[in-house]
Parts: C-alpha cells; sequence; structure tokens
C-alpha cells in the first residue's frame, strides 16, 4: 500500500513538472525586409522590428528590433579577425555510405565512352547527353567533397 501511493505520488509530481516545461512560449517571429515582404521564422531578425505570435494563444507581442539577444548574436557572428563573415553554412556530417555512393558514380561517368540510361518519372527510359552527364559528375564531386573530404 506504501509502495503504490509513493508511486503515484511520483508519477504526479513528475507529470507537474513536465508541464512546467511545455508551459514555454512557443510561436514563431513575423517580420518585414525592405522591400515589405513578409517572413516567418523561428529565430527573431537582427536589427529589425519584428512581432513575436505565441502559437498557443495567438497573442502578439510587438518589438523595436533593439534586444540584448540581437546584440549578443552580433557578437557571435564576428570572426576572429573582428569582420563578420560573409557567409555561413551548416555543413550535415559526413556519410560515408554517400562517400562511396559518389565515389563510385564519378568512376562510372568519368568511364571512358559511358553511355548512361535513366528512367524518368513516367517509366520511360533514355540515355544522358554529354552535357548532362558533365551535371551529373559535377553533382558527385560536390557529394564527395562534402562527405567525403
Amino acid at each position: 500500500m506504501k509502495n503504490s501511493a509513493l508511486t503515484i505520488a511520483l508519477c504526479a509530481g513528475l507529470l507537474i513538472s513536465s508541464a512546467g516545461v511545455n508551459a514555454d512560449k512557443t510561436g514563431y517571429y513575423r517580420w518585414a525586409d525592405n522591400e515589405g515582404k513578409q517572413h516567418f521564422t523561428q529565430q527573431p531578425p537582427i536589427g529589425r522590428k519584428y512581432d513575436f505570435v505565441e502559437t498557443r494563444s495567438g497573442a502578439t507581442t510587438h518589438s523595436d528590433g533593439i534586444d540584448l539577444a540581437d546584440e549578443s548574436n552580433n557578437e557571435q557572428e564576428v570572426g576572429d579577425n573582428g569582420a563578420a563573415p560573409e557567409k555561413m553554412e551548416i555543413l550535415p556530417p559526413k556519410d560515408p555510405v554517400l562517400c562511396e555512393k559518389a565515389k563510385g558514380n564519378m568512376q562510372s561517368l568519368k568511364a571512358n565512352g559511358a553511355r548512361i540510361r535513366i528512367t524518368n518519372a513516367d517509366g520511360s527510359t533514355r540515355m544522358l547527353n554529354p552535357e548532362e552527364i558533365k551535371q551529373q559528375e559535377n553533382r558527385a564531386q560536390q557529394v564527395i567533397k562534402l562527405h567525403c573530404e
């Protein structure tokens, strides 16, 4: 009897504490670019006015575009030499299976006199022309660069 009461109390405590986790504000940021086009993002825009729209209640919070979070993001984006990077990329983890497949494709595409047949969406087949083979070589090279090197 004591164990079942303790178990029930423990489960109730866990349920109450997990409800607090889900009570955080969830929503999206709505803002306009220089041309007036509306954008909807998960992160607030840096240095722009935006509205935070809470998805549960539909309540909207307005900002003036100046946030401490915005300033900390600006500091993080500055590189070692003090200049902001021109472009940031998030690369996926290397995939050895894709690496090997791309290397095999590249070897097939580079073979002398390679004739590559593809199947279209409607089920018909055709041979790739030299320009399409070159495009496929470029794609394979990009996958090799991303997943092998």
